[in-house]
């Protein structure tokens, strides 16, 4: 998981390596306005994230 400012967004990245040897990547970027709404939605998100 990686998280941070890139320019003037705020972005989220997670990373599965599947045993499968697929990679499934979410990356979320939002401008920083919207950071109380798109919270607790990135968190959600990016546990829905599974793989084999």
């Amino acid at each position: 998981m990686l998280s941070g400012i890139k320019g003037e967004a705020i972005f989220y990245e997670r990373r599965l390596f599947g045993k499968d040897g697929v990679i499934r990547t979410v990356w979320i970027e939002y401008p920083p306005a919207l950071k109380a709404k798109y919270d607790p939605l990135v968190g959600a998100i990016a546990g829905s994230l599974k793989g084999p």
